[in-house]
């Protein structure tokens, strides 16, 4: 027992720290650096022609997340969950009938894993550690369709859309609809990090491009913009 002893001691002296890894945890603040842009719809001809018309956000989307992190041999995994909600208004008319500026809500449901490695080492005063890393990844993303012909159909439960109806009326089909008619997409990411360390706090200031498909509809990718603020051990 005591031999054991000196040899797990001589070990913790020899091999390098970086072994043991780090672990950590903390909150992730993010945003899109694309919007949904301006779209309409339109169905059927004359007396029947029904449009739903979208127009482009007024801001990029933002979000909130966590993560959860371990450092090994200067290489990190990282696992995270974020959600980003973006704002938009359409309008829907018909021959009788026409609702300007009507708000509507897009959200997304992100999940992803990074594998990133530290490529340089640095000091700016008041911060314990720096460090510059790149990193690679996976992404998965539900977000909710946009305002659409179809949506207005489903809501009223009906193929004459020559009516009139209240919006307000429709929030729990609304709901209902988003869930069933989620968009689901996944893909691969490159990312550039600068991450700050004093004692257990431990921050990271990520640039991330995601080369996801349809995200944002028509766009192959979009960027992304992360703050992370939490702990590590």
């Amino acid at each position: 027992m005591k031999n054991l002893k000196i040899i797990l001691l001589a070990a913790v002296i020899i091999l390098p720290q970086s072994v043991f890894g780090i672990v950590g945890f903390g909150l992730n603040v993010l945003q899109d650096g694309t919007k949904l842009e301006a779209s309409s719809y339109t169905e059927g001809s004359g007396l029947s022609e029904v449009t739903v018309e979208s127009y482009e956000m007024n801001a990029l989307p933002v979000g909130l997340g966590g993560y959860i992190f371990i450092d090994l041999l200067g290489w990190t995994v990282e696992l995270e969950g974020n959600s980003a909600y973006g704002e938009y208004k359409f309008s829907f008319r018909n021959v009788v009938n026409q609702m300007e500026d009507i708000p509507f809500g897009w959200v997304r449901v992100s999940s992803a894993m990074t594998v990133k490695k530290n490529i340089a080492d640095f000091s700016i005063p008041l911060l314990a550690k720096t460090a510059l890393s790149i990193g690679v990844g996976v992404n998965s993303h539900s977000s909710t369709p946009r305002a659409s012909v179809s949506m207005v159909r489903d809501l009223l439960d009906t193929d004459d859309l020559t009516a009139g109806f209240d919006p307000n009326s429709l929030e729990d089909e609304l709901i209902d609809y988003l869930k069933e008619n989620k968009i689901d997409n996944s893909g691969t990411h490159l990312q550039l990090g600068l991450r700050f360390k004093i004692l257990v706090i431990d921050s990271h200031l990520n640039f991330r491009y995601n080369m996801t498909e349809d995200v944002y509809k028509g766009e192959k990718g979009f960027t992304e913009v992360q703050f992370k603020l939490g702990m590590a051990f």
